[in-house]
């Protein structure tokens, strides 16, 4: 008897559990105790597979605390990717590229243990200097002198008469600017170093750091306090002009508010991102215009960036960045730089995104929603390309996320065809809007979000594989604009009446 054709062909990756979103190209930090350990099995075979049982074994590291979990499918379609995932506190973990074990099983074949790497960093704040470390493997990042465009305070968080009640303080902040301090471990000769986990450039370490802190402090305002993570958050220096961004729903309900809050902070945190060029970032470039003389160790490095957008962040947009940057290398011998201006363009972009609803649904059958996502060039993304979910916020504002999936399974009609499909089962939902005091009946509006999945496969060599970048949100609801006169935008793409 064969092995199960089930595998895990690419990298598994972070999801935040209290606001969804994916972490930038997947990497876990210990800032935050506790993440989803994620994946994408995909049935390899050109045949269906029934009672399929998949579950993580273990991780090569004490310090991730897995809850165990059995995912249980009827059957998965011939050529299809389902996504699961495992509730991990990480508190403990230690930086570095860790083993995760999965297994997987099903009628008619033996069980196919897969083996992939995780990425786990170590971000921490240090107040009086209000400089923010990022620790891996190969070395450690500082991030200092952080910029921003700041949140105008009257349009951030929602209002209850004169009072702000969700989050009212920490976001979104669209960096403008940083300096990055790269210290190798140990010091290295030639031109260029290791790339942290032999995968990402170096910039994705500072968008971690802008993600975290941000996120830090929206968990920790979740949750009621900060027992949920490391006190990441710093402060930044203000620039103009101010940021407007759509503000999470009045009465969206517990916790489910901070979705918009991280969604929204993780949009304008890759501003950075962008800045600093998918190709080659800063460092890399800059290693290679400045390679330090024959015996010279190079013992630290530092980017510092400025830029400016003509236009705001938006998700999937092609929006560009006025960047300046420059690099020095610190050697044993002496010191280099090298200094850029030059442009740079969003490149995750979805050209197109279309959202499919019922317009009308009896109680209580199950809401649907079904969203396709073109990609540059007009290709559609499918299968595993992206990680999406929706909101479907009920009549009197409870507000329910539900993964959006292309796996051929539920209400999704086909398997990677691109369109993405998710479910609300309105059983369920009411017994949570009784809790609230709130009725199924009415008007729903319906939100969707996606970000790119870094589908880089296993043993790509470093350089090749630093330019595939994931995590970047290519569809939003949420809309951020520079100019005071504008709305605050959360658009719903769709409305379902239940009756």
């Amino acid at each position: 008897m064969s092995a199960v054709p089930l595998h895990v062909l690419t990298r598994p990756f972070a999801i935040e559990p209290v606001t969804q979103i994916m972490l930038p190209d997947g990497i876990f930090d210990n800032a935050l105790y506790n993440l989803q350990i994620a994946c994408h099995y995909t049935n390899n075979s050109t045949s269906e597979l029934t009672n399929v049982s998949l579950y993580l074994e273990s991780v090569g590291d004490p310090g991730i605390v897995v809850t165990a979990k059995t995912h249980h499918f009827a059957r998965i379609p011939a050529g299809a990717s389902v996504m699961v995932r495992w509730d991990a506190n990480f508190q403990h973990a230690s930086p570095g590229k860790r083993l995760v074990s999965f297994v997987a099983a099903a009628d008619g074949f033996t069980t196919r243990r897969s083996i992939q790497q995780i990425f786990v960093s170590q971000t921490r704040f240090d107040q009086p200097s209000n400089t923010y470390t990022c620790t891996v493997e190969e070395g450690t990042l500082t991030v200092s002198k952080l910029s921003a465009h700041f949140p105008a305070s009257v349009d951030w968080g929602h209002r209850e008469g004169e009072k702000c009640v969700c989050p009212p303080d920490f976001g979104p902040y669209v960096p403008t600017g940083m300096t990055l301090v790269w210290s190798p471990n140990p010091g290295y000769a030639g031109v260029h170093g290791d790339l942290p986990f032999s995968d990402p450039w170096w910039k994705i370490l500072a968008i971690i750091v802008a993600i975290v802190a941000a996120l830090v402090a929206i968990v920790a305002a979740a949750l009621g306090a900060g027992t949920a993570s490391f006190g990441a958050s710093g402060t930044f220096e203000e620039t103009d002009p101010s940021v407007k961004c759509c503000k999470p729903d009045v009465g969206a309900g517990p916790k489910k508010e901070f979705t918009v809050a991280g969604v929204a902070s993780a949009i304008a945190s890759v501003a950075a991102m962008v800045a600093m060029s998918d190709a080659a970032d800063p460092f890399w470039r800059g290693q290679e215009a400045t390679p330090p003389a024959p015996g010279e160790i190079t013992l630290g490095e530092r980017v510092v960036a400025k830029w400016t957008l003509p236009d705001p962040p938006n998700a999937g947009q092609p929006y560009t960045a006025d960047v300046s940057w420059t690099y020095t290398r610190f050697t044993s011998g002496k010191e280099y730089t090298h200094t850029v201006s030059e442009t740079q363009t969003n490149i995750h972009v979805a050209e197109n995104v279309t959202v499919v609803t019922p317009k009308e649904v009896k109680a209580f059958d199950s809401l649907w929603v079904q969203g396709q996502f073109t990609k540059s060039g007009g290709a559609f993304f499918a299968s595993a390309d992206l990680y999406a979910f929706a909101l479907f916020r009920a009549p009197q504002g409870l507000t329910f996320v539900v993964p959006m999936t292309d796996d051929g399974l539920d209400f999704d009609k086909a398997a990677n065809d691109g369109v993405y499909t998710g479910s609300l089962n309105l059983e369920f939902a009411y017994r949570q809007l009784l809790k609230e005091k709130q009725d199924v009946y009415g008007v729903w509006r319906v939100y969707v979000f996606a970000q790119d999945v870094n589908r880089t496969k296993p043993g790509t060599p470093p350089h090749i594989a630093a330019q595939h970048i994931g995590g970047v949100f290519v569809a939003s609801a949420i809309e951020i604009t520079f100019d005071p006169s504008l709305p605050c935008p959360l658009k719903a793409q769709s409305t379902i009446t239940v009756v």
